[in-house]
């Protein structure tokens, strides 16, 4: 996991993967603390690589969607029901976009 976490390639990994390594860097950053050792330079620069990847492709997923909500609102003629939900989804989206700053 060690080898997996220095030398990750961001492009062949799903989010899942990511989220994976970035719980192990911070797993070891911890362990180097708890033992009082100097953490590698590597350490901070792969997590700060792998939360900046997650958080590309989360506000590219939410966008994703987000367009497709404003489309549908859009092309909906009836009934009000459906269009208060995608306002309503539209809303919590624009907000996690708003607190990771896509």
């Amino acid at each position: 996991m060690l080898n997996e976490f220095r030398n990750f390639d961001a492009n062949r990994m799903d989010i899942n993967q990511l989220i994976s390594l970035a719980a192990f860097g911070r797993a070891l950053r911890d362990e180097y603390e708890h033992n009082q050792i100097e953490e590698p330079d590597w350490l901070d620069i792969q997590l700060k690589t792998l939360r900046r990847e997650i958080r590309t492709r989360n506000a590219d997923k939410l966008e994703a969607r987000r367009r497709d909500i404003t489309t549908r609102l859009e092309s909906l003629k009836t009934p009000g029901q459906k269009k208060a939900e995608l306002l309503k989804e539209k809303a919590q989206l624009d907000k996690q976009l708003a607190e990771i700053g896509a």
